[in-house]
């Protein structure tokens, strides 16, 4: 396969001119054949055997070798169909993975791409794509109450598969030392990294228990969504905002939409505050203040994410639904 394959391979994958001779660092040439047609249309392992003439053994190996390095994703109905996943994607896949090596000179570069990449995606979509999730022992309400919002244990609650496996923004930009295995995966996106060997399937208790050390840690939960209108969620991650792409979208590039709120609000009970601060050292959304030795709350900035709450010293905080104008 000659360069110019690779070119149009490129291309198909929407991948920027600058990064096409990382190509045929991380794609063999038999490979790259059979990710142009892919890019195509999705087909089955079959129909790829009788497209390229090729065996269809052959054909399943390098399905199988693409699909376990994150090039591929598998939709099964009563057959097994697999398509292409854009440039950005797998570089991701290769970064969050921790398999920066294969990229040898371009390892650098490929650092950011997916970062700069999901800057311009917030930015155009109008819609968020990651929503703050309540610490549940945070929150006040009594249970007659619908909440305007989920938990990550409700969320949880309602998954068929759900997988651990390492942060991958801390694992990628190590701009702080908090734990690096808080990311929950769920259903189509947990089942496919299990598989891959990217994740490790655990249960409802153990995902919890994740959950947990993320809130001792002081990490806001974040559903992230596959489709926002659909209230498709593929991943519940606890960031920080440091190295999370999703916090830093929001608060270093200004892109407000990108993230929601989740419908609930800190209060304060002024009896019990002391002033000693907490809430302050564990607010990243700069939404509390100190008036007169007292926590002030300031709404419009509170995202309701709960961790100003958990650590109160003296029970002061929980989270509520806000006023009614």
């Amino acid at each position: 396969m000659c360069l110019e394959d690779y070119r149009q391979l490129a291309k198909a994958l929407k991948a920027p001119p600058m990064f096409t001779d990382v190509l045929p660092l991380i794609v063999k040439p038999d490979e790259a054949e059979l990710l142009l047609k892919l890019s195509e249309k999705e087909q089955t392992i079959t129909q790829l055997s009788k497209q390229l003439k090729t065996p269809q053994a052959t054909v399943n190996l390098h399905i199988n070798n693409l699909f376990m390095k994150g090039f591929l994703k598998k939709k099964k109905d009563k057959t097994t169909h697999y398509s292409v996943k854009p440039f950005h994607s797998i570089i991701s896949r290769y970064l969050g993975e921790n398999r920066t090596n294969a990229f040898g000179k371009y390892a650098a570069a490929l650092t950011n791409y997916p970062f700069e990449e999901h800057v311009k995606r917030a930015k155009a979509d109008p819609h968020p794509e990651a929503k703050i999730l309540p610490i549940p022992e945070a929150i006040t309400e009594p249970v007659t109450i619908v909440l305007p919002t989920e938990t990550a244990t409700t969320i949880l609650q309602k998954a068929d598969h759900i997988s651990l496996r390492s942060c991958e923004c801390r694992l990628i930009y190590k701009n702080c030392n908090k734990p690096l295995e808080t990311c929950l995966a769920i259903n189509d996106f947990s089942e496919e990294l299990v598989e891959r060997g990217a994740a490790q399937q655990i249960s409802l208790e153990q995902a919890k228990n994740a959950l947990q050390t993320a809130n001792k840690h002081g990490l806001v939960h974040q559903a992230l969504y596959t489709d926002w209108l659909k209230g498709e969620v593929f991943d519940i991650c606890s960031c920080c905002p440091c190295c999370c792409t999703y916090l830093r979208t929001y608060m270093k590039y200004g892109v407000k939409h990108h993230i929601a709120k989740s419908g609930l609000v800190a209060k304060v009970d002024s009896d019990k505050c002391n002033g000693c601060g907490t809430c302050l050292e564990r607010c990243i959304f700069q939404a509390r203040k100190l008036e007169n030795n007292k926590s002030i709350v300031i709404e419009e900035n509170c995202h309701g994410c709960g961790l100003c709450t958990t650590t109160c010293p003296t029970e002061a905080s929980k989270l509520a639904l806000p006023k009614r104008i």
